[in-house]
């Protein structure tokens, strides 16, 4: 699967330290291209299923400066699978920060990411796990979907390896998933945040949940429907949508026959289309709230009439928000569209899951960086793990509108969800949406 993958220049830029955009002091300088985990350029071939996208190019050890040398930090995206519509911009992001890192002058190592598409089939992320600690164990792997993430949690824990993923289920965060980690509001988190808007501001209203049936979809559903019941809102029975739909005409008459007012779907954003295409086709008079992978600038400049007065939660600011922001990663972004010949007219790419993409990256790489200056080994998923634990102030250079606190007894980065709604095709945001942080609330 190509992702734009031009080879970037190796010139290093003259930029502000790493530290002073994500808690500390400036690294040292160094500037080598994007490397591969096992240094021979095979990347992890896709072996299996789909996942025929792997890429890798040879990492090239230290620098004689000092530094730790090369960290990998290997990676699981779906780019052309069930989730892609949402995934590739994400690997994208990811992908580009970590070279665009590789080429500065922010970080005193070089990252080898090795990464796979590995098409949303959980027996092929299995497969590619093994693969990538089959020899010496990174310390981090960036992953994806929530079945494979939380297929492989007990691996990881065993293996003691920070797993960064793109589920943001709170099943991850329980006693025996201690290496898993994530960069947003939880997804049960995220739909009670749409639970106490409704109440606040529409208290006697019937809400359901709208969802695929992966445990993606399914993740938030149970907790967010009993903190409904909790604040005296009417709660009827959640609707199945697929992540293949091609119609909701079904789940739409449904839906109004059980009286709702609010649907709170947890999806991509491509079925969230067709939900909206439903309702619009029906004329139904029912509210559409989406959790964090259901609503982006493409889909909502291809469609603006549909997505208009959406809602919608997530944790990560926008790409609109980032450019016309002050945002130091902001420029991590900027140079690399310009790196990689990406359009910033393009919003399949120039959107907000691009920012979360990048995001993650950076959460990878502070980890760390933290780590190294704390005196621990960066090439431990162990004292990664500890490093992460310690940040209080993690901010992912601007790209995120408060910042994160991991704890050692609770890895939930946030307890607030920042709403959007979107207005002419745009996502404007709204208001920030505060939970509590309640301990019956993990799992």
């Amino acid at each position: 699967m190509n992702i734009d993958d031009n080879t970037p220049d190796t010139d290093a830029h003259s930029r502000r330290g790493f530290l002073g955009k994500a808690g500390g002091a400036a690294a040292a300088a160094t500037a080598v291209g994007l490397a591969g985990c096992s240094g021979n350029g095979n990347g992890s071939n896709g072996n299996g299923g789909n996942g025929n996208g792997g890429n890798g190019n040879g990492g090239n050890g230290g620098n004689g400066n000092g530094g730790i040398g090369e960290v990998d930090i290997p990676a699981l995206y779906d780019l052309s699978g069930a989730t892609s519509d949402v995934g590739r911009p994400t690997g994208i992001g990811s992908r580009d920060a970590i070279a665009w890192l590789n080429e500065s002058d922010e970080i005193d190592f070089q990252i080898a990411h090795d990464w796979v598409d590995y098409a949303y089939e959980v027996p092929q992320a299995q497969q590619n796990y093994s693969s990538y600690t089959s020899g010496d164990e990174p310390p981090i792997i960036i992953g994806w979907g929530t079945a494979d993430t939380e297929a492989l949690a007990s691996d990881v824990a065993a293996d003691e390896i920070v797993y960064i993923s793109a589920s943001y289920s709170d099943d991850l965060l329980g006693e025996e998933t201690p290496y898993n980690f994530f960069a947003n509001l939880d997804y049960t988190s995220q739909g009670r945040a749409h639970v106490k808007w409704i109440a606040d501001n529409d208290p006697d209203a019937t809400v359901a949940y709208i969802h695929n049936t992966t445990p993606f979809g399914e993740a938030p559903v149970e907790g967010g429907e009993a903190y409904a019941e909790e604040l005296g809102l009417d709660v009827v029975d959640s609707i199945a949508l697929e992540l293949s739909a091609n119609s909701a005409d079904t789940q739409v008459q449904r839906a109004e026959n059980n009286g709702v007012d609010y649907l709170i779907h947890q999806n991509t954003a491509a079925p969230m289309q067709v939900l909206l295409s439903s309702i619009e086709e029906r004329g139904a008079d029912i509210e559409v709230m989406g959790l964090t992978w259901t609503v982006d600038e493409f889909r909502a400049q291809e469609a603006p009439d549909l997505f208009e007065g959406v809602r919608y939660v997530n944790s990560n600011i926008s790409f609109a928000q980032a450019m016309n922001s002050d945002a130091d990663g902001w420029q991590i972004i900027e140079e690399s569209f310009e790196r990689e010949g990406h359009s910033m007219d393009n919003p399949e790419i120039a959107n907000i899951n691009y920012v979360r993409g990048v995001v993650h990256a950076l959460l990878a790489v502070e980890g760390v960086r933290h780590a190294q200056e704390m005196g621990l080994d960066p090439s431990s998923g162990a004292d990664i793990r500890e490093a992460l634990i310690d940040i209080d102030d993690f901010d992912a250079w601007g790209l995120l509108p408060e910042t994160y606190d991991y704890q050692d007894g609770d890895r939930r980065p946030t307890m607030n969800g920042q709403t959007y709604v979107v207005e002419d095709g745009e996502m404007v945001p709204d208001e920030m949406v505060e939970l509590e942080r309640r301990e019956d609330w993990l799992p």
